[in-house]
């Protein structure tokens, strides 16, 4: 499912962006579209069991504004792609304080909306396309490597635990031959126990590694360089 959320304080906007989406020619079944009036209500709604792949926000509302919105989802859920809407051109401005996809004149909304979309639901459906499958006494698991957070050696044992964003998996491999079957450059040995999503990465400070989920990662001095030299890497692709 590909979930979308559109944040402003005016119903009518809400609406006609939504309208927007659904007129796509051809929108996939699985875009489920949710509107909030402000940014507190859809704070008040998200979290790591609910999130969206895509965020449409206003930038001048009452109360939170749209860039103050932003900054707290990129430290929280830097995966989100963040679309702006704002009635003013010079408003744009301001959104390149905070990394923004897009931001979209809501004068253009008709035209523009749709073209973006487009685009991203191309771009997760390809990333939809990489996968891994666990097999486990009920069956098997199917996990979608941009929903992995991180993957860490299960102590004195030969598991291996994928914390996703959706739960806690385990498989019985070992973390190089892992690494070795993802091939992925999102994916880093950060550590001799762990594999992390560079996606997933909140913040390195220091030789600390934080992550999405409050989780905090310790890198050895001697890998501290080529971790974030990879980090530094791939941040700069996204």
């Amino acid at each position: 499912m590909i979930k979308v959320a559109i944040v402003d304080d005016d119903e009518t906007v809400l609406e006609q962006a939504r309208a927007c989406i659904e007129g796509i020619d051809d929108l996939p079944e699985d875009v489920e579209i949710s509107t909030f009036c402000g940014a507190e209500a859809f704070l008040s709604k998200i979290g790591p069991d609910d999130i969206c792949q895509v965020l449409f926000t206003d930038i001048q509302m009452n109360g939170m504004g749209g860039i103050e919105l932003g900054t707290i989802i990129q430290e929280k859920f830097p995966h989100i792609y963040l679309i702006f809407l704002t009635s003013f051109s010079h408003y744009a401005a301001d959104s390149y304080t905070v990394d923004a996809y897009q931001y979209i004149l809501k004068q253009q909304m008709g035209e523009r909306i749709p073209l973006v979309m487009r685009k991203l639901i191309f771009k997760i459906q390809k990333e939809r396309k990489k996968f891994r499958i666990i097999e486990t006494a009920n069956g098997g698991n199917k996990i979608f490597y941009q929903d992995i957070i991180c993957i860490k050696k299960v102590k004195g044992s030969k598991y291996v635990e994928y914390v996703t964003l959706y739960g806690i998996f385990r498989e019985r491999i070992t973390l190089e031959q892992l690494m070795l079957e993802i091939n992925s450059k999102e994916f880093i040995l950060a550590e001799r126990g762990y594999i992390v999503n560079i996606g997933h990465i909140v913040q390195v400070k220091g030789n600390v590694i934080n992550m999405i989920n409050g989780e905090q990662i310790v890198i050895s001095r001697g890998r501290l360089a080529d971790v974030r030299m990879k980090i530094n890497e791939q941040w700069g692709e996204l």
